[in-house]
């Protein structure tokens, strides 16, 4: 199986001495769903973004395709930005709230250039943006005449859909997804990991999860990747990490469940 993203020995640190990451060694394999857990403040949301190139390590290295990722290198930089999308964690602020629907779809299409594909004809690039937007929206359940319409007319729930679709136009290979249920009600959860389940296997589409809720990562991710201030403390199959833990701090998270009483 292709090695998508990897990191090797990296080290990240900000403006302070205190190292937020140490010694990261970490790949994410075409078609396997990986989860990132950890409390608040262990390093799994600074992680995704090295991983999404929005950071840069420290020290050490990040490879996208088994080449080390320099997005200084403006084709490399094109390609990776095509194949590697995120949703962010609120449906909420992360769609601009003056664009209508179908602006917001297909703008990584226009920034990206992948609409001169099509050749230098305005009408022809139109055309077939509108075609990838449909098919977006239709790919996460919402209806074409959603295109014309705001924000502020959808949900929560429509409006991480929306975000989706967003992630998804320019047919990525890897989707990265910072605690993408966290603001939405538990039905409207259960309904999104399942979109997301159901894109992954459609799409070919590789799902990164960063989540604090183990449920999430155990429904959705075959692996899990276990972070304890910044230290990769456990790794390995989801149904292993999370039915089996060997380190104490899995342990710890897992026993910190709400339980109910009997």
């Amino acid at each position: 199986m292709t090695t998508l993203l990897q990191t090797k020995d990296l080290n990240f640190s900000y403006r302070t001495a205190t190292p937020i990451l140490k010694n990261i060694n970490v790949a994410i394999t075409e078609g396997v769903n990986v989860g990132l857990v950890g409390e608040s403040g262990s390093g799994k949301s600074t992680l995704l973004r090295l991983l999404l190139g929005i950071l840069k390590p420290t020290t050490g290295e990040i490879l996208f395709e088994e080449e080390k990722l320099s997005l200084d290198d403006k084709s490399q930089a094109k390609i990776f930005r095509s194949q590697v999308q995120v949703v962010f964690q609120d449906p909420y602020s992360s769609l601009d709230p003056r664009q209508r629907i179908d602006r917001l779809i297909a703008e990584p299409l226009i920034s990206l250039g992948l609409n001169e594909k099509n050749g230098s004809d305005k009408k022809a690039q139109n055309t077939w943006v509108t075609e990838q937007v449909v098919s977006a929206l239709e790919a996460v359940g919402l209806s074409a005449d959603s295109a014309k319409r705001y924000p502020d007319e959808f949900s929560g729930g429509q409006r991480q859909r929306i975000a989706i679709a967003r992630a998804i136009v320019c047919k990525p290979r890897v989707l990265l997804a910072d605690e993408p249920v966290s603001a939405l009600d538990v039905t409207t959860r259960v309904h999104i990991i399942e979109l997301l389940r159901d894109l992954g296997l459609m799409h070919n589409l590789t799902i990164v999860t960063v989540s604090h809720d183990l449920a999430v990562v155990a429904s959705l991710c075959k692996e899990t990747i276990v972070l304890e201030r910044g230290v990769v403390v456990e790794q390995g199959l989801t149904s292993q990490v999370l039915g089996a833990p060997s380190h104490p701090y899995t342990k710890k998270l897992i026993e910190s469940l709400p339980r109910l009483k009997a």
